[in-house]
């Protein structure tokens, strides 16, 4: 996996990166988030998704690790969504640079009490924007579960188009049905 090149030229600092928003900040995930993350980060919450729920707390202490490893490496920016007024955690956006940082992967999920107030679509806007200020990148990739409605309405208010469409197995095991959207740089 290959960093992300910066418009600058200094190298992306992920773990200093903060996007303050209206209702939200987005800030790196740290051991804080942890419990949080443990707790609602749920098969509800993944039945759409790649990535399974986490077995224990050890291994939400893992994920953090390792995002925030990869963050020093500049291989991906993995944030937490709380709120501006309270702190409340509500979910985490990413950008991935996968194998490709010139064709990076969007993702966001929601704790379930948060649903249905358009904070991943506030998110998802607000990290992306961020992006195309401050990294080097072709277009952007939201993959989403044909299914899940609200998340393919996140990509297509970005402008999102069908790049294409795909089927995958889950860690969990589950059949994704997967449309993947590109979001040009603007």
């Amino acid at each position: 996996m290959n960093p992300f090149k910066t418009k600058s030229a200094a190298p992306a600092d992920f773990l200093a990166t903060r996007i303050d928003g209206e209702r939200i900040v987005l800030s790196p995930v740290s051991e804080e988030h942890a419990q949080d993350i443990f707790h609602e980060f749920t098969e509800d919450i993944t039945r759409h998704m790649m990535p399974k729920p986490l077995s224990d707390m050890a291994h939400a202490y893992e994920f953090v690790d390792t995002c925030r490893k990869n963050m020093k490496a500049g291989l991906e920016l993995v944030l937490a969504i709380t709120k501006v007024d309270s702190g409340e955690f509500l979910g985490i956006c990413a950008i991935h640079g996968n194998n490709d940082p010139q064709v990076p992967e969007l993702g966001v999920w929601i704790k379930k009490s948060a649903h249905g107030k358009k904070l991943g679509k506030e998110a998802v806007r607000y990290l992306a924007e961020w992006a195309m200020k401050n990294l080097l990148f072709s277009y952007l990739i939201y993959p989403v579960d044909r299914d899940n409605i609200p998340s393919r309405k996140i990509a297509e208010s970005l402008g999102g188009v069908v790049l294409e469409e795909r089927v995958r197995k889950s860690m969990s095991g589950a059949t994704l049905n997967e449309i993947v959207y590109k979001i040009e740089v603007q």
